[in-house]
């Protein structure tokens, strides 16, 4: 269904446009250029005047747009309820962090972020917001190809990852990540129906061949296992009997990985080129572990933890011998600025919202979008910092995977505003065509003719629309 359809009391031209600023934000929320250019420590802008200017806009941007969608944002008030409690404790964290200040600084930054996420689920349906995320990346991706190629001072690593693009961003892991974003947009954006399909692949085989070319393993086996998922979801819909067989074969897939992790890791590892440290990351995880016992409840505070002036990241600095920037586990940084307390609550959010997926993955008809994005984001939570991220585009689409879990659910062509409320596990509504019915055969039967008593009389018989 058009944007005309959905949004009749507004012109065509108003929801484009909100489309537009939607990519916008996307944008910015990558950090395309930010990185190398402007933010070559990962500063995100909050310790450089210029940068944390530059945001003020964004912000008032991303609000501007959800008080224009007020009311369809306060139909998702359950999903937003739940991610208020996560951007309630960072405010919270304040009163017993290291630099109250800065800690209120980068909350409103978050909270930023995450409305967004709420706003942009509530605003668009399921395949919309698919198309505007993959063409958004398709943009990305592009500049990103052509900033190795005709820039590879800043679009090429020089040092140890030599040879490996990193194209618009900082390093080649960020741009791998950004280019599964894509790729996954524009496969949920095919399943849900989309009429732009030749855009849809010529940007999943754009970032396919760019995350090639980072030489990021970790971004190859998401991409994969993304695309094994779209299939199964997919083939799910079939029947009964094939949705079985379909999830036999995800848990015994799931359980041979597991075993053989836990029987034989290096096995593992050297299949994806790693020394059995992560290249390090144990022994941040286990002195990350010591510092986050001295406050095992609440934390140091919200994005404090890892600046300059922090006395427990200056013992971990000491013990590992390089300047560590984060965890590289977002639930460790989690645990280290809001404790045992916002480990739970992030817990309950995130992987609550992929507990009710195994109900709703086909309700929200979005080509199964928020389904497998937040199954990806979980599993690179392990290994990356993305949770509760200020001004970045993976917590922005996780809030937008989780309102699009937990909020309501109406049916193509029928207005949110007036679209009756539904329970939260109840299956998807009928729709019925706009369009008048058609005229159903009109059946005569012919007057008899006078004829003599003993001549038969053979009557036209109408034939049915339903005969076989």
């Amino acid at each position: 269904m058009d944007a005309q359809q959905q949004d009749g009391d507004r012109p065509d031209v108003w929801r484009r446009l909100e489309a537009l600023a939607c990519g916008l934000v996307l944008f910015m929320l990558s950090n395309a250029f930010i990185g190398p250019l402007l933010d070559p420590l990962q500063a995100g802008g909050e310790d450089m005047p210029l940068l944390r200017l530059m945001w003020l806009p964004v912000y008032g941007l991303i609000l501007g747009l959800a008080a224009w969608r007020a009311p369809r944002v306060m139909r998702f008030w359950f999903p937003a309820i739940m991610l208020s409690l996560l951007i309630f404790w960072l405010f919270a964290s304040a009163s017993w962090s290291l630099d109250p200040g800065t800690t209120n600084r980068r909350a409103l930054a978050a909270a930023f972020t995450t409305l967004f996420g709420l706003y942009f689920a509530a605003s668009f349906d399921g395949r919309r917001m698919a198309e505007i995320i993959a063409t958004t990346f398709l943009f990305l991706a592009i500049g990103g190809g052509l900033a190795a190629v005709v820039y590879p001072k800043m679009g090429v690593h020089h040092d140890v990852n030599a040879g490996d693009w990193r194209g618009l961003w900082y390093e080649k892991n960020q741009m791998g990540a950004m280019m599964v974003y894509g790729a996954m947009a524009a496969i949920a954006a095919i399943l849900a129906g989309s009429p732009r399909r030749k855009q849809m692949v010529v940007t999943i085989l754009l970032c396919a061949a760019l995350i090639v070319m980072t030489k990021s393993k970790t971004s190859l086996v998401v991409l994969l296992m993304g695309l094994a998922g779209s299939m199964l979801l997919a083939a799910m819909r079939r029947g009964p009997a094939t949705a079985v067989i379909v999830v036999w074969l995800g848990v015994t897939v799931v359980g041979v990985a597991v075993m053989t992790m836990w029987l034989a890791p290096e096995l593992v590892f050297k299949a994806l080129g790693k020394d059995p440290t992560l290249t390090g990351r144990t022994d941040i995880w286990a002195a990350v572990l010591r510092q986050s016992a001295k406050h095992p409840l609440t934390g140091y505070g919200y994005a404090v933890f890892w600046t300059l002036e922090s006395h427990p990241a200056q013992w971990i600095r000491k013990e590992t011998g390089w300047l560590v920037p984060t965890a590289h586990n977002g639930w460790l940084d989690i645990l280290a600025q809001l404790g045992w307390i916002g480990v739970g609550l992030c817990a309950l959010v995130l992987g609550g919202s992929l507990l009710v997926a195994l109900f709703r993955h086909r309700a929200v008809q979005d080509g199964y979008w928020a389904t497998l994005f937040l199954a990806i984001f979980l599993m690179t939570t392990f290994s990356e910092s993305f949770i509760l991220e200020r001004n970045g585009i993976a917590w922005a689409l996780a809030c937008a995977a989780v309102a699009r879990l937990l909020g309501p659910v109406w049916a193509p062509g029928v207005q949110p505003e007036k679209a009756a409320r539904r329970p939260l596990f109840a299956a998807p509504p009928l729709t019925w065509s706009l369009a008048p019915p058609e005229a159903a055969p009109e059946i005569r039967t012919p007057a008899p003719a006078r004829r003599p008593a003993f001549q038969p009389t053979f009557g036209k018989r109408a034939v049915s629309p339903f005969a076989a």
